[in-house]
């Protein structure tokens, strides 16, 4: 039973300047049924809004809005600021928000994954920007919403920019996230140097060696025990999970780490165990092709990088919840 009600609503920054948002209201009964994303430093919240839209930015704020040329060539410190700068609540989509857009998304959802065009069928299009292969946004068919509808749907979930996603990183190959939505708090340190990312660990032991990403022996591998090396971008299908069946924490799942059907699966799976930190992209770009999905995950890019396929969703916490 899901414990959430969305619809579609105008949400205004503190400049009275509007986005188009999926309100995901939580209708839990109690704070035990409702989901961790609407948890941020042990406050729970009413709702959370997401961007239909990959974000443009206007007067260094970031906007959900349609048929707009998204913002790319934007590193992750200045998306985080053209987000934070719209006033109290809002922020760069965090990882737990993007894995509940995931798992509500169609399994066949489609995109702009090569070159203004689903890569399956040239007939399939948005409308080009001039002189680029990114597609205005939500300008393609109701294939490409996360749930097939172009009135109540999040658009180019898949490909059109690789997204940008606040909460969870590598660290010299070691995996840390932050707990429940707390990436989503106006004072969350998102920074490189930050102290309020975790650790997973799995074993018993007083000192467990954490869960580790990166090129193992056979290839891009998911390890407590295990080295990991380099660099390296597959298949999901091609990744080891070197963790015992039976002990497989769960923040692996619900951060989209480890995804159901992952051995059947297209989608990129990327990381890079040699930076100092490496941060979360999602869901594929306009070069994409076949490796776009919503499973789509890169943890092989510093923060200071930026691209022409690369751009992000901002989101906006509700009210605290008074029971």
């Amino acid at each position: 039973m899901s414990n959430t009600k969305e619809s579609v609503v105008l949400k205004y920054d503190d400049m009275g300047i509007p986005s188009i948002m999926l309100k995901v209201e939580n209708t839990a009964k109690t704070p035990e049924e409702a989901d961790r994303m609407f948890f941020v430093r042990g406050v729970e919240y009413d709702a959370v809004y997401l961007s239909r839209f990959v974000n443009c930015v206007q007067n260094g704020r970031a906007y959900s809005l349609p048929l707009m040329d998204p913002k790319v060539s934007i590193n992750m410190d200045d998306a985080i600021a053209a987000c934070r700068k719209k006033g109290a609540g809002w922020h760069l989509m965090t990882a737990i928000e993007w894995n509940w857009l995931r798992k509500h998304t169609n399994p066949d959802v489609h995109g702009n994954t090569w070159k203004g065009h689903y890569h399956n069928d040239e007939t399939e299009v948005g409308i080009k920007v001039p002189n680029t292969w990114r597609t205005l946004t939500g300008s393609g068919p109701a294939s490409w919403f996360h749930n097939g509808n172009k009135e109540t749907g999040v658009a180019d979930v898949v490909g059109l920019v690789w997204k940008m996603i606040a909460g969870m990183r590598l660290k010299n190959g070691v995996f840390q996230y932050m707990p429940d939505n707390d990436a989503a708090h106006a004072e969350a340190d998102l920074s490189e140097g930050s102290q309020e990312f975790k650790e997973v660990h799995i074993d018993d032991l007083p000192f467990p060696d954490p869960v580790k990403i990166g090129p193992g022996e056979d290839s891009l591998t998911i390890t407590t025990t295990g080295e990991v090396e380099g660099w390296d971008a597959v298949r999901r299908r091609d990744v080891v999970v070197d963790l015992p069946a039976d002990k497989i924490p769960e923040i692996l799942k619900d951060l989209g780490i480890i995804t159901e059907g992952m051995d059947k699966d297209d989608a990129w799976f990327a990381a890079d165990a040699s930076l100092d930190e490496a941060v979360c992209y999602v869901s594929g770009g306009y070069g994409s092709a076949s490796g776009a999905g919503p499973s789509a995950l890169t943890l092989y890019n510093p923060r200071s990088s930026v691209g022409s396929d690369l751009g992000f969703f901002s989101a906006c916490l509700g009210e605290p919840v008074i029971r």
